[in-house]
């Protein structure tokens, strides 16, 4: 049985294999799409924020609000305009509040990372960031991205960034438009805290169209959604493991069962087979052994030689049996030419051959044959077939009893052929098993050169014409059946 359990555990690997690669597959394609959507999102953000004039884009402005939406500027953002030497010109950003203590040098750093290299965005993830970076000369562009016209600005090569602070609605206080700060960093983990201020942030220095503006995004929802992203796709992989292994398991006992039966059906087929042949051997052996004492006479040794051939002639039938079942299991069938076949025919000529061995053995044989009965198949086997049915019966049935075989049409497409015999009745079980190769009802039979291997042969014989074959007992008549295709 180990091999039996390897087999189980190797089917379990594979699906398992499978398993995991599609989950790999299908959740690596739903991380992918999603991050690239998100990204993708976050761009087209930032690229129509770029082309808006400084100080316009804030969000707690009550008159840009809906501009805004129009424009899909949705993530927490803020933007800085810098001069072609990289200097601080102008910033805004409504989101967060630019003016408190130690903001500036937040804002060197993160205009330092985002020109150290050549790239347009990049992400700066010590500042949960991202920035989109892009010359100053588009942002005098009086067109956006979708045709429209953007609101005037000054478009020669000196521009001073308008003031919209008297745009901002007052606070309760008329302290001005300016919230408070708490930290230089907020709790999201962007540099700054957001703020309702609408207040523009400007130094009040022309800039040249040869600087560039950045525009900062707050990714730290991004990186928040994609948290939760890769945790939920790792509960429910592991979730779905945990469940094709449970079901993997169950489908590795039912698909390897018949496997497990044909083993187990083998190991008993060659201890059977042993055991038959180990019987006339050990005889063989004995009266060999006897033949060359000298203690015995002619007499001794001529019943010593009768029974030497006996056992031979025993042996060389089981083999026989063995090696035509060995060919019917490997499709000795289906390799030969098969043909139209009278079955009339043929079962009356079996019936002639054994008349004479049912008469010596004080036997009636009676048939009800209907004519023109054909079938396709090999002749050989079904031949076969015929003679190991009446050989079962003039074997096993009570003297001077009454053999019928009979063979009748079957509905409109089969035909039935019937071999009854009187004689012992036969249990349910050993219905079942009375098919099995070297089952014997009574193990006596077998000084009856029975080996249990006809009606096996007849069973794959049968199976291989497309038919069945099966076994009735009542009322003292046991009844073999097959039921065969009519070509």
């Amino acid at each position: 049985m180990d091999m039996i359990q390897k087999l189980r555990v190797r089917f379990v690997s594979i699906m398992m294999l499978i398993v995991c690669t599609m989950l790999i597959i299908i959740f690596g394609l739903v991380v992918h799409m999603t991050h690239a959507r998100i990204r993708e999102d976050g761009f087209r953000m930032m690229e129509n924020a770029v082309y808006a004039p400084m100080g316009t884009l804030s969000d707690r402005n009550p008159k840009r609000k809906n501009e805004n939406k129009q424009m899909n500027i949705l993530l927490p953002f803020f933007r800085v305009l810098i001069d072609a030497d990289g200097k601080i010109v102008d910033m805004d950003g409504g989101y967060y509040d630019l003016t408190q203590e130690g903001s500036e040098a937040v804002l060197e750093e993160l205009v330092s990372a985002a020109t150290a290299g050549t790239e347009k965005v990049g992400d700066l993830h010590d500042y949960n960031l991202r920035y989109y970076r892009t010359s100053a000369k588009k942002w005098f562009n009086p067109k956006a991205p979708d045709g429209n016209p953007m609101p005037e600005t000054a478009l020669s090569d000196e521009v001073t960034p308008s003031s919209v602070a008297e745009e901002a609605p007052a606070d309760s206080s008329g302290a001005g438009v300016s919230g408070e700060m708490n930290a230089a960093v907020g709790d999201d983990g962007s540099p700054f805290e957001r703020t309702g201020s609408d207040e523009l942030q400007t130094q009040g220095t022309p800039v040249s169209a040869e600087g560039q503006i950045i525009v900062f995004a707050d990714i730290s929802s991004e990186i928040a959604t994609m948290r939760n992203l890769y945790r939920t796709c790792v509960i429910i992989g592991l979730g779905s493991l945990a469940s094709f292994l449970v079901i993997s398991i169950f489908f590795a006992r039912w698909a390897v069962r018949p496997v497990e039966e044909a083993w187990a059906q083998q190991r008993q087929f060659v201890s059977d087979a042993s055991h038959e042949l180990k019987t006339p051997l050990t005889v063989i052996l004995t009266d060999a052994e006897m033949l060359k004492s000298p203690r015995f006479d002619e007499a001794h040794k001529a019943q010593f030689v009768d029974n030497i051939l006996t056992m031979s002639n025993q042996m060389r039938g089981l083999v026989e049996s063995l090696l035509q079942l060995a060919r019917v299991d490997n499709g000795a069938i289906q390799k030969m030419p098969l043909q139209h076949i009278d079955l009339s025919g043929l079962v009356s000529d079996e019936l002639l051959t054994f008349e004479a061995l049912f008469f010596e053995k004080g036997l009636t044989l009676a048939e009800d044959i209907a004519d023109g009965i054909t079938v396709h198949g090999s002749a050989q086997h079904l031949k076969q077939v015929v003679e190991i049915l009446l050989d079962n019966a003039q074997k096993y049935s009570e003297p001077h009893g009454t053999v019928r075989v009979t063979l009748q049409k079957s509905g409109a497409h089969h035909c039935l052929l019937s071999v009854a015999d009187p004689g012992d009745a036969i249990s349910p079980e050993d219905l079942r098993k009375i098919f099995q190769r070297f089952y014997r009802i009574d193990e006596a039979r077998a000084m009856n050169h029975s080996y249990g291997l006809g009606l096996s042969i007849a069973e794959n014989i049968v199976k291989n014409h497309k038919g069945r074959i099966w076994a009735e007992s009542a009322d003292g008549i046991n009844t073999f059946r097959v039921e065969l295709p009519m070509a």
